[in-house]
């Protein structure tokens, strides 16, 4: 179990939810890091580890990254949709995260969403899938923190976006 939760803490760090130690160890700010991962992605927000959970975040031995609505919903889903997986790769090209797996970057694409949403750059559905809107949100963002403009999730980008762990300073 201990590999399960090194992994879990691994991922999340990756993707900005956990700041604690990577440990194994199954306390306080796993629990809470998971929780708000659960709740990005519409799963139940146990604090646990579940089977859905384990799957969203790319450690179940099932690759599909589809779950099966096995736990009550509580207005709550347990399905991810999945992108086209050459549109998913397109939008990291060049970024950290090219070679992630697509639970990994669908995860990544929907807190990009949120935080453009949040910035006022992003009108559309927070659904991990990148379109010509998301695209158009990153471009619009990078041109006005004066980044390339990729239109992609490229490091400096997701690093501005406070998704990478560490904020972007400016001459990085």
């Amino acid at each position: 179990m201990a590999s399960s939760i090194t992994s879990t803490q691994q991922i999340l760090t990756n993707l900005g939810f956990y700041h604690g130690p990577i440990d194994g160890s199954m306390g306080s700010e796993t629990s809470a890091a998971i929780r708000r991962f659960q709740l990005a992605n519409h799963l139940l927000p146990t604090g646990t580890l579940t089977p859905a959970t384990a799957e969203a975040l790319g450690l179940s031995k099932n690759k599909s990254y589809r779950t099966k609505p096995h736990l009550p919903s509580r207005g709550y889903t347990t399905t991810l949709s999945t992108p086209d997986p050459k549109m998913l790769a397109d939008i990291f090209v060049g970024g950290p995260l090219l070679a992630a797996s697509p639970a990994i970057q669908i995860a990544t694409v929907q807190k990009a969403q949120q935080n453009l949403k949040t910035l006022g750059y992003y009108a559309g559905p927070i659904n991990g899938i990148p379109d010509a809107n998301l695209k158009a949100a990153l471009q619009a963002y990078q041109k006005d923190s004066h980044f390339k403009r990729t239109g992609r999730l490229d490091k400096i980008t997701l690093m501005g976006l406070d998704i990478l762990p560490g904020a972007y300073q400016p001459g990085n």
